[in-house]
């Protein structure tokens, strides 16, 4: 066989395999374009134009000379957007900053499996297994200014100041936030997983060193969490940036839209008013769309997720 035939069945054993690829493939391919591409580019296109009840079938192109007007309008004249927006940023810090700190920390103890760690380590994700429509009328009946426990406590420090937590604007934020701020259940197996995966002789050549538990901890486990952490921190960072469930169950934007999300802003706007602002909804779904890529962008240049170790 010369060269020229070996070049030939090489081609043609290349091209049987890409079509063996491309075929499996194809299914995801399709689903991908009808369920997530097609849909972003629907949401970019209309977020240029205006398209209301009132023109609910013929999107209007609202021309080069106002290209960007809704994008002004959410960032000058819009509250509520402004509201959301400023929320959901406070959102994304505070998971960051309280959230996956103290999962990892409840990760490293449970590592070292102290007596009863399998329990701690159940009871920990529970609140992750559990609908969030149950979670949301658990802290109805916890913010409850007739019987909520926090109304109780309040009144042990105050007699009859009757604090209600839902009704002050500045109260009810806090109130949305620490119902979801330390369920860190799903992220909390994921680096215990990651634990358990390292090498045990790296522990012991440790030990033989004299290293104690923390320095172990600080040297050793956190970085090579890295990769997970960084994972575990796109999770959280999304959710708060994503939150909805509880604002909905909870406050329902209230009070006086103080505990507005960007999501909550989507669905108000476009859905949930008579008014059905699909345009502007879109607008503000093409901005979070991109805070997102943001959020994940900074969060692996930060934790060096795409680099081998």
């Amino acid at each position: 066989m010369n060269a020229s035939d070996t070049y030939r069945t090489k081609k043609k054993i290349f091209s049987k395999k890409n079509g063996f690829i491309l075929a499996f493939l194809l299914p995801g391919i399709i689903l991908f374009c009808a369920i997530y591409a097609y849909p972003l580019i629907e949401i970019f296109v209309t977020s240029f134009t205006k398209w209301n009840y009132k023109n609910f079938l013929h999107p209007e192109f609202l021309g080069w000379g106002h290209l960007f007007d809704n994008y002004i309008k959410l960032f000058t004249i819009d509250r509520n957007f402004q509201v959301a927006l400023v929320n959901s940023i406070k959102w994304v810090v505070l998971t960051m900053a309280v959230q996956i700190p103290f999962t990892v920390l409840v990760a490293l103890v449970l590592s070292g499996k102290p007596r009863g760690w399998k329990f701690t380590r159940n009871a920990f994700i529970i609140p992750n297994i559990i609908s969030t429509a149950a979670i949301g009328l658990i802290f109805l009946n916890i913010y409850s200014p007739s019987r909520g426990i926090i109304t109780e406590i309040c009144n042990w420090f105050s007699p009859g100041s009757n604090v209600s937590v839902l009704a002050n604007e500045t109260y009810a934020f806090w109130g949305v936030t620490f119902a979801f701020i330390l369920f860190g259940g799903s992220s909390c197996l994921l680096l215990i997983t990651q634990i358990f995966s390292i090498d045990s002789s790296i522990y012991e050549a440790a030990k033989v060193d004299g290293a104690s538990t923390l320095q172990t901890n600080l040297k050793i486990t956190l970085p090579l969490m890295r990769p997970m952490i960084g994972t575990v921190s796109v999770m959280a960072a999304n959710y708060g940036l994503l939150l909805y469930n509880e604002i909905a169950l909870i406050t329902q934007g209230g009070p006086d839209n103080a505990t507005y999300s960007l999501s909550y802003y989507i669905y108000k706007t476009a859905l949930g008013s008579t008014k059905l602002n699909f345009a502007r909804g879109n607008t503000a779904g093409v901005i979070q769309f991109l805070l997102g890529l943001l959020l994940v962008g900074m969060i692996n240049k930060a934790f060096r997720t795409n680099q081998s170790e």
